[in-house]
């Protein structure tokens, strides 16, 4: 079961009673309207919330042309309720504005209990929508940080990349490919992968939710890290595919497997992967100027050991660039944060 959001409970809660309370100070008829306004109003993010209550206000204009046409027309009466949700909704749907529909048709059909468009019954519909919406994003001002919940991600996408690389040179150390190269009781690396999609996902939804709940500064650093952690994961998913392709390994193997090891040693938040892409080019060459295999099984396992140092040169780039796209800002503010 999913763990409820008591902030927002109660946000809802307090926001409703406080809007309905507030609309029955104000003079305001069909009160209770303004307390269901507020509970529609208050989003998971204060960016969210704005632009919902945004396209509220908007579509509240529509809804009153079109209603006024309406009840002209065809009389305050079903036929005319029929009409205008023809159109209106046709309309909020056609400029996405679909968060009106609801809101927009409640406060439409007081003017059918009424049986009258009068300024006066205009003003309590805008003093309802008002009301409503205003105690909503005055409440939704107040979101808790995420900061900590993605430092705590980044320490655990990390850690499980780590282990996945370590994992993945100890199996280039045995003399076999795939989970064969496993110790006993060891997790398969699929299984590893799958944890690590799961932590990334965690840490996408959080560094989202921040990004959203900053009105007044830039934070994209946080969702620009998990993207580029995310892509080295793919490509961490296509060096588990080509060690499944290996049999007997050949002596080449060794270096790469000191090469993950050393990766793995050195991965962290800050480090740009320069010198490591200086070590893997040395390999690279080493490989290179080495004679071509005799037998057609050690060419073709010669063969997957340069694809896979070829995905690990990826995996660095991807780092290494995401490094050089940093501003001097996001470094001084972000790097200066308690390391990872």
């Amino acid at each position: 079961m999913k763990k409820p959001d008591y902030v927002k409970v109660i946000k809802i809660a307090v926001g409703a009673g406080l809007a309905i309370v507030l609309a029955e100070r104000m003079g305001l008829r069909y009160s209770a309207s303004a307390g269901v306004i507020t509970l529609l109003s208050i989003q998971d993010t204060k960016k969210e919330t704005i632009r919902v209550v945004a396209r509220r206000l908007l579509s509240f204009v529509m809804a009153l042309a079109i209603s006024a046409v309406g009840f002209s027309v065809f009389g305050y009466g079903p036929l005319a309720v029929c009409v205008f949700l023809l159109f209106f909704s046709a309309a909020c749907m056609a400029f996405g504005m679909q968060e009106g529909i609801s809101v927009n048709t409640v406060l439409m059909t007081h003017f059918l209990a009424a049986r009258s468009m009068t300024g006066a019954n205009i003003a309590n519909e805008l003093g309802l929508l008002a009301v409503g919406a205003g105690i909503g994003v005055i409440l939704n001002l107040y979101i808790p940080g995420k900061v900590h919940l993605i430092r705590t991600s980044q320490r655990r996408i990390e850690s499980h990349m780590k282990e996945i690389l370590r994992k993945m040179a100890g199996q280039l150390t045995t003399g076999k490919g795939g989970d064969a190269g496993l110790a006993d009781g060891e997790p398969p690396l699929r299984s590893l992968l799958e944890e690590l999609d799961a932590e990334l996902k965690q840490g996408e939804k959080s560094a989202y939710e921040d990004m959203e709940n900053k009105l007044l500064t830039e934070t994209r650093y946080y969702l620009r890290y998990m993207n580029m952690r995310r892509t080295q994961a793919f490509v961490l998913g296509r060096i588990e595919g080509e060690l499944k392709h290996l049999g007997e390994l050949p002596s080449q193997a060794q270096p790469i497997a000191e090469l993950m090891e050393r990766i793995s040693g050195g991965f962290h938040e800050y480090n740009n992967a320069v010198g490591l892409l200086e070590a893997l080019d040395a390999v690279k060459e080493a490989m290179r100027e080495q004679p071509l295999p005799e037998l057609r099984e050690e060419f073709e396992n010669r063969a997957v050991l340069f694809q896979i140092l070829l995905e690990l040169e990826q995996f660095l780039e991807i780092k290494k660039k995401f490094v050089e796209e940093l501003s001097a800002e996001e470094i001084g503010k972000f790097w200066r944060e308690t390391t990872c």
